[in-house]
């Protein structure tokens, strides 16, 4: 693991422990809070814990109600070299032996020691909820727009470089919308006072003037999976955030809150999956 990725992991447990311990309760279902907090913009950043079994539903529920109005581009945070493999699995019928051949990529096909929560077989039922959607018709598509694993010649590249993906793609976006789903610490809008020293400027305080909407999604309780300094694993929810939209000078503009995160289901070896 580098420095810097044990470093952002450390800032994600700062996240979860140093904000505040009450939540808004209510009966709204998270996909309405995020479309009420989505609004009309047209680029939708959604912070996220990594490692969960809920997020990737919820994404594919957004995405699936924001598609019903129009093109929408979803933004992952997968390596750009696996682009042709998932526009390829988007035209694809969705057999077990193209699902394999996902599995066998090397973005998806990390040991669990190495897996910083983004690969997941819910994250791969997402990548099939948006082929399913295709299939049927909907103007959809899916963006990788991470260009590292770690931190690059400076500190703060790899955020630049991911926005500047986004940039340029949702430049070429002439109508609809581009939803993102990324680390939390990415989808911030600034560098909090509270941050580190470590911390950069966060990938999307660099996107500011395409007017993007930042929401978080936090939990409750349960846990979700992140590579802390001594080591990729469950990390609990130890202190629940404030939901709904926040001051100015917050690094979100909304923050809704699930009941609780539950331990993404980890890929499994390509030949596992199809003895089952």
């Amino acid at each position: 693991m580098t420095g810097w990725r044990a470093g952002i992991a450390g800032l994600l447990l700062a996240v979860t422990l140093g904000l505040a311990s009450t939540a808004r309760a209510g009966t709204t279902q998270p996909a309405d809070l995020l479309l009420r907090h989505a609004g009309t913009h047209r680029l939708i950043v959604l912070g996220e814990m990594h490692g969960t079994r809920e997020i990737p539903p919820l994404v594919g529920e957004v995405a699936e109600r924001l598609s019903s109005e129009g093109p929408l581009l979803l933004a992952l945070e997968i390596h750009a070299s696996e682009q042709a493999s998932l526009r390829s699995y988007l035209d694809g019928d969705g057999s077990d032996a193209q699902r394999d051949l996902l599995r066998r990529r090397p973005f998806w096909s990390v040991p669990q020691q190495r897996n910083d929560g983004r690969r997941s077989e819910d994250m791969l039922d997402l990548v099939e909820r948006m082929r399913q959607l295709r299939a049927d018709g909907r103007d959809v598509a899916i963006l990788a727009y991470d260009v590292a694993n770690g931190g690059g010649p400076d500190g703060d590249w790899r955020e630049r470089a991911m926005a500047a993906q986004l940039r340029h793609a949702f430049q070429a976006l002439p109508r609809g919308r581009m939803l993102v789903l990324t680390g939390n610490v990415h989808a911030m809008r600034l560098r909090p006072a509270w941050a580190p020293e470590l911390m950069q400027v966060p990938m999307t305080a660099d996107l500011l003037d395409l007017q993007p909407v930042s929401i978080e999604i936090a939990a409750a309780s349960g846990a979700f999976w992140a590579c802390p300094p001594d080591g990729c694993r469950p990390l609990h929810i130890a202190v629940v955030p404030p939901a709904g939209a926040l001051p100015p000078g917050e690094p979100f503009d909304h923050r809704i809150v699930l009941p609780a995160f539950s331990v993404a289901r980890p890929v499994e070896p390509a030949d596992a999956a199809t003895s089952h």
